[in-house]
């Protein structure tokens, strides 16, 4: 088969799609991509089981005309590559693969991975009356559309979205458990001795794009009340610095700078994960978080707010805990709680009966069961 894969970026190919494009390409499929490319802020990535790429000006804001020009051109090599599927993903690039297909009027079939609805309990109202029309409107040009948690999947088939082949639910793209693999107290040790930090740290870490979304700024409340009961916490941030200045500047005026380290983009997550002691997320909305499900993979402790995809993977007081969004002091009194029983020498198994649940890759399945 001749398949199209349409993304916003060319990273979010890379970081959760290589997997099973290579199990695809090995299996004797031909993968096209087409993507708008931002490989000057996200490279590192293997893309070798990719026989072409097809990088159009797709922007993340749909208010840009720049998109206009980038479906047009996207007709185009709908067109010419007589493909047997597309399958898209995020929400401007599933736009903008939907609306080229019917101007093409191609035979492929059209599969569309639903990464988090913009449109979400508790979203601002803006995004129900833009990104909910267009989303029913289009799934009428859709084979077949995959959510990858429950909120999204229970509102689709509630909203009966006109979907042709139908909708199913499939938990998330997987991660590679021969990567993320369960830490043990010595290698934690070790890899904090080749990173250059203390083995006494108590360590947070939240991998995540520095950007408003994200809300950093309710683990620095956090991290800045238990600098006293907790001498050695630590955050590390590895994520694109969207908004590394303004952040800066707000650790520095909290008093929390040097508890605080913005690691900037980074390729060896697995590692940086393995060597904390708690994997925490602020998020203000999730599809279903990579960042969890690595956690859980290598057997680390979670504290998440309680909000789309977060509630998925995290069973409160079972691999970790949930707390409210934006209560930082509930997510400090969840870390000052992991790190007394750590500290009196408890193994914090007791505590949390954590689980390395196998949220292998399931899009190989994704593709084979909507042919």
């Amino acid at each position: 088969m001749k398949i199209l894969f349409v993304s916003n970026v060319r990273s979010h190919i890379g970081q959760f799609h290589t997997n099973y494009i290579n199990y695809l390409r090995k299996n004797g499929h031909h993968i096209e991509v087409s993507c708008y490319d931002n490989s000057a802020d996200k490279d590192g990535y293997d893309f070798s089981s990719i026989d072409a790429f097809h990088f159009i000006p797709l922007q993340r804001s749909p208010f840009k005309l720049k998109n206009l020009k980038a479906i047009s051109e996207l007709t185009q090599i709908i067109k010419d590559g007589n493909y047997d599927i597309i399958h898209c993903h995020t929400p401007m690039g599933a736009v903008a693969a939907r609306t080229a297909a019917k101007r093409a009027k191609t035979k492929a079939k059209v599969i569309y991975t639903a990464h988090g609805f913009h449109f979400f309990k508790g979203a601002p109202l803006m995004n129900w009356l833009f990104f909910y029309p267009v989303e029913k409107y289009l799934a009428r040009y859709t084979d077949t559309l995959i959510t990858i948690n429950s909120e999204d999947y229970n509102l689709a088939v509630k909203k009966k979205f006109k979907v042709k082949d139908g909708i199913i639910r499939v938990n998330g793209v997987g991660v590679d458990l021969k990567k993320f693999t369960p830490s043990t107290d010595e290698i934690k040790a070790k890899l904090r001795e080749e990173y250059g930090y203390s083995q006494d740290s108590f360590m947070l870490i939240y991998p995540a794009d520095i950007v408003r979304g994200k809300n950093q700024e309710m683990i620095f409340n956090a991290v800045k009340s238990l600098q006293e009961k907790i001498p050695t916490i630590r955050l590390l941030l590895p994520g694109h610095q969207r908004m590394l200045e303004e952040y800066k500047q707000i650790v520095k005026e909290m008093g929390i700078e040097d508890r605080v380290d913005f690691l900037g983009y980074r390729r060896d997550i697995h590692k940086l994960v393995s060597m904390c002691d708690i994997s925490v997320s602020a998020s203000r909305r999730e599809g279903l978080p990579v960042n969890l499900i690595e956690a859980m993979a290598i057997g680390k402790p979670i504290i998440a707010t309680r909000v789309r995809g977060n509630a998925d993977l995290v069973e409160n007081g079972v691999n970790g805990y949930l707390v409210e969004l934006d209560n930082w002091q509930e997510m400090a009194d969840r870390i000052y709680e992991i790190y007394t029983h750590q500290n009196s020498g408890k193994n914090v198994r007791k505590v949390l009966n954590r689980e390395r649940k196998p949220y292998a890759c399931r899009c190989v399945q994704e593709i084979r069961s909507c042919i």
